[in-house]
C-alpha cells in the first residue's frame, strides 16, 4: 500500500519502541492495526463502487448498443420484406405480360414489333426530308475526303496497303 520494505518497518519499530516504551508500544501496534484495516476496507469499498458504478454504465451502454442495433435489425428486416412484395408483385405482373403475349401467335406478335429494315427505312426517310428541306453544297474539301475514304475501302477490299 504505502510501498515500505522491511528494512523500514524494522527502522520505524526501533523509533517507536524508543519513542513509546516498551510497556505501551504492543497497545499502539494494536490501534495502528486495527486503524490500517479500517483504511483498507474504506480504500476497497470505494474501489468496488467505482467499478460497480463503471459495469452499470458500461451495461447501461451496451444495453443502449443492443436495443439499437435490434431496432436497426427490424427496419432492414421490414425494407427487405418491402422488396420482396415489390419483386413478388412485378414478378407476377411480367409473367403475366408473357402469358398473355405466349398465347398469340407469333404472326401477330410481329405485325406488332416493328421490324429492323422498317426502322431503317424510316430512318432514311427523315433524313432524305431533312436533306430535301435545306439544300447543301459540298466544299473541295469534302469532295476530296470522300474520295479518299472510297479509295481507302476499296483498297481494304482488294487487300492492298493504304498509299
Amino acid at each position: 500500500m504505502f510501498d515500505i520494505g522491511f528494512w523500514e518497518m524494522a527502522f520505524i519499530s526501533v523509533i517507536a519502541l524508543l519513542v513509546i516504551g516498551p510497556e505501551r508500544l504492543p497497545a499502539v501496534a494494536r490501534g495502528v492495526g486495527l486503524w490500517v484495516g479500517k483504511a483498507r476496507r474504506m480504500i476497497n469499498d470505494v474501489k468496488r463502487d467505482f467499478k460497480k458504478e463503471l459495469d452499470e454504465t458500461e451495461l447501461s451502454n451496451l444495453k443502449e448498443l443492443k436495443d439499437d442495433i435490434d431496432s436497426a435489425a427490424k427496419e432492414l428486416k421490414r425494407t427487405a420484406d418491402e422488396a420482396v412484395v415489390e419483386t413478388e408483385k412485378s414478378g407476377a405482373g411480367l409473367k403475366e405480360t408473357i402469358e398473355s403475349v405466349g398465347n398469340e401467335p407469333v404472326e401477330e406478335i410481329a405485325k406488332t414489333q416493328p421490324s429492323p429494315t422498317t426502322t431503317k427505312k424510316a430512318k432514311s426517310q427523315s433524313t432524305a426530308k431533312s436533306s430535301d428541306e435545306k439544300p447543301r453544297v459540298s466544299t473541295v474539301k469534302e469532295k476530296s475526303s470522300q474520295s479518299k475514304t472510297a479509295e481507302a475501302s476499296e483498297n481494304d477490299l482488294q487487300g492492298k496497303a493504304p498509299a
